[in-house]
């Protein structure tokens, strides 16, 4: 099925930052063709890698709530 990013919300670490180590994943606001949406977890790497920011559409088979 295809989905719309329709929102994707980094994780704020205030001024302490992120720890040593750490990979940031954001929650990524998708919908599908009938307005449902729903909350998927990617890497923030992940999301450059394939080009992807809101208004981009992605292939999934399944989304698991």
């Amino acid at each position: 099925m295809r989905y719309k990013i329709v929102e994707i919300l980094e994780p704020d670490f205030g001024c302490e930052g992120r720890p040593d180590g750490y990979v940031q994943v954001d929650d990524v606001v998708v919908e599908d063709p009938l307005g449902t949406r729903h909350i998927l977890k990617m890497e923030d790497a992940k999301l450059y890698e394939l080009e992807l920011d809101v208004g981009s559409y992605l292939e999934i088979e399944k989304v698991d709530d």
